[in-house]
Order: structure tokens, then sequence, then C-alpha cells
């Protein structure tokens, strides 16, 4: 509604007003409407950040996900600094969000720190299915999400590289 249809600019503020209190009426705590059947939510304390095995100092939070079907997956990582991840690939295409530090990332089936891009804090990119890459940290290391289809998979082109391994 334009504010052509008031008497005067008062009316209109006194309407808006109005307007913003019923708005926050309807949409309280108390008012709200269950979430829609699939609807799935994380708030920054329910995070839960846990080891990656055999990779000192790196964290992993599971946001979303359904470990029984193959359905989309929300992963966050935390990397220190300076780290390397050797070659390897994954079975499904992955979305890369940097939310803070430095991320790179090179391709190709040797790990050569010539060939690696930086993403700053902001940056996103996608990665299709199968393309050997490998990745580090910069001097500040660095909190990735990646978003892909589960379950997750991350296979190493050399099995020494494989941190996991014992």
């Amino acid at each position: 509604m334009s504010m052509h249809a008031f008497a005067s600019r008062g009316d209109a503020l006194k309407f808006a007003g109005v307007t913003a209190k019923f708005t926050i009426v309807l949409t309280s705590p108390g008012g709200q409407e269950p979430p829609p059947t699939g609807f799935a939510a994380v708030l920054p304390d329910e995070i839960k950040w846990q080891p990656e095995a055999g990779l000192p100092g790196v964290q992993v939070a599971i946001l979303l996900r359904d470990p029984d079907k193959q359905v989309p997956i929300v992963t966050r990582v935390k990397l220190p600094p300076n780290t390397n991840v050797m070659p390897h690939t994954h079975p499904t295409a992955r979305t890369y969000t940097v939310l803070a530090g430095e991320w790179k990332l090179g391709f190709g089936e040797k790990f050569e720190p010539e060939k690696l891009r930086t993403f700053p804090a902001g940056s996103v990119y996608r990665l299709p299915a199968e393309v050997p890459h490998f990745q580090a940290t910069g001097e500040e290391g660095a909190l990735i999400q990646i978003e892909s289809i589960g379950p997750p998979r991350t296979d190493y082109l050399k099995p020494p590289d494989d941190p996991r391994k014992e």
C-alpha cells in the first residue's frame, strides 16, 4: 500500500507500527506453526565437533544428514594452519564454502604446491565427482563447509597417503 492511500504521513506511520506489532505477534515463538516435514536446522551451540581420524588438529561436524539414505549432507571442517591434504577423490560432487581462513585447492594425482589456487573466506566452489585433487590451508588455518550427497567418502589415490590408516 502506498503512502498516497493515507491522509497524512502520520497516518501511514501509525499503520506501519500497527502492522509491525501484528506481525511480531503472529511470528512470536508461542504462535509458530510446526515446520514442514523434512525441515532440519542446527543452531551454533548444537554443533558437535569430533576429531578427524589420522589428521592431527582437524575437527569435523556433520550438521545435516540421514546416515541411512543417499540424501544431501552438510559438513563443517576446521583445519589448523599449514595443513596438507594429499590427492584424493570423492564419488559425488561437492560444494565448498570457505567460512574463515584460507583454503587452497589443486588438481592432479600428485601434491604440487605450485598448483594450489587460493580461496579466501567468503569463497564458494563446486568440485565435480571423481576429480583427483589435493588441498591445503594457509597461515590461519581454515573453516570450511561442504555440501554433498551422502554418505560421504574420500578415496586417497595412494594408500600410504590415507591418514586414516594405521
